[in-house]
């Protein structure tokens, strides 16, 4: 998902560029090269060559949401629209963890395929609970009744029996929410 306003960062984050690709690139390719049956990216149609930076091969659908101004839920509800009738679940990663990879995406697929005890398989770093998360579609109607600037996280809560943990075995992939999350960035790219 990348359809926020990127306001703490007072530029479009999505298009700030990460050894020689947009933050949305990194993310929408760690998706792509995953073993998930397809992908679809959720933007902001006001973020002036987003919709060009999105538009790469192996992206399924791209949904222009013109309710980003009404917080994460509008996003999340977007992906959820988009998604095939037939879907068993979605995995919802952000646009501003450039970090993440295919890998801990094929994490969560092959704990919530070898466990289907569980609703929700959310990642976590050293303990730390994170992204990406995996919604089955029993969750589905639930992320639907969200409003305003939330996510899945007050489900994750609500819903704490249904939820599994799943360690990555990594540190966390941090967010790029401010000039200074970015800068940080940076320093890993040339350390």
């Amino acid at each position: 998902m990348g359809a926020g306003s990127s306001e703490r960062m007072g530029t479009p984050k999505m298009m700030l560029r990460h050894q020689g690709r947009t933050l949305i690139q990194h993310v929408i390719e760690a998706a792509v090269n995953s073993d998930v049956d397809g992908v679809a990216v959720v933007i902001n149609p006001d973020v002036d060559g987003l919709l060009a930076e999105a538009t790469m091969a192996g992206v399924n659908k791209i949904f222009l949401n013109y309710q980003s101004n009404q917080g994460l839920s509008a996003s999340v509800k977007s992906g959820l629209y988009v998604l095939p009738a037939e879907a068993e679940a979605a995995i919802f990663l952000l646009g501003d963890q450039p970090l993440i990879s295919s890998r801990e995406i094929n994490l969560l697929l092959e704990e919530s395929h070898a466990d289907h005890s569980h609703s929700v398989y959310q990642s976590s770093y050293f303990g730390k609970r994170g992204h990406p998360v995996l919604f089955h579609r029993k969750m589905f109607n639930r992320l639907l009744e969200i409003k305003g600037d939330k996510g899945g996280r007050d489900l994750v809560k609500k819903y704490t029996d249904e939820v599994k943990i799943v360690e990555m075995g990594r540190n966390y992939p941090f967010d790029i929410d401010t000039m200074a999350d970015f800068k940080k960035l940076l320093r890993r790219e040339v350390s």
